[in-house]
């Protein structure tokens, strides 16, 4: 089936539209590392899920626009369409999201500190007396422990003797 040439420039275009739009679900990915750190093995594992969620994208457009057929033009559409966002709108929308990214973080962090404020007011007056407490409880956790110390010795010497008691030929 012959496309026209007017079709095979919307073709063209569709493409380098897909392959920018590419770029731009890898910007995410990015973001996202950025944002929660990974594991060089996680980050594989990424990458692999989104070069196939990408390949999948890429055969069903050509299926649909182009009935399946693979077309060097298609291709060179798709990677300059990656390069071409890549060398303009990357570092922009990296700088944005990552601006985006802190500022939601200080608003968490605020909404986080508003909400806790009444807590943490509630227990001022409870710090001294429960810090004292604690440390009396510490002292007696470690009388008590020294006093089972001693106590499994004496156990200890019992249980040798009843052993021995036991085992005594009549």
């Amino acid at each position: 089936m012959q496309v026209s040439v007017q079709g095979q420039a919307a073709l063209f275009l569709l493409c380098a539209l897909l392959g920018g739009s590419m770029g731009l679900l890898y910007d995410g990915l990015r973001l996202l590392r950025r944002m929660i750190p990974h594991r060089r093995m996680l980050v594989q594992a990424e990458d692999g899920i989104y070069w196939m969620t990408v390949a999948v994208l890429v055969f069903a457009v050509l299926l649909r626009q182009n009935h399946g057929q693979i077309r060097l033009f298609l291709l060179l559409g798709i990677f300059g369409g990656m390069g071409l966002y890549g060398l303009t709108l990357s570092r922009l929308v990296m700088a944005v999201g990552e601006g985006v990214l802190r500022l939601v973080k200080r608003l968490l962090l605020l909404l986080l500190t508003i909400v806790l404020t009444p807590f943490r007011l509630l227990c001022l007056p409870f710090r001294r007396p429960a810090a004292k407490i604690a440390a009396f409880c510490a002292k007696q956790r470690k009388k008590y422990l020294q006093l089972c110390k001693v106590y499994v010795k004496i156990k200890a010497g019992t249980l040798r003797r009843d052993i021995r008691f036991l085992r005594r030929k009549p």
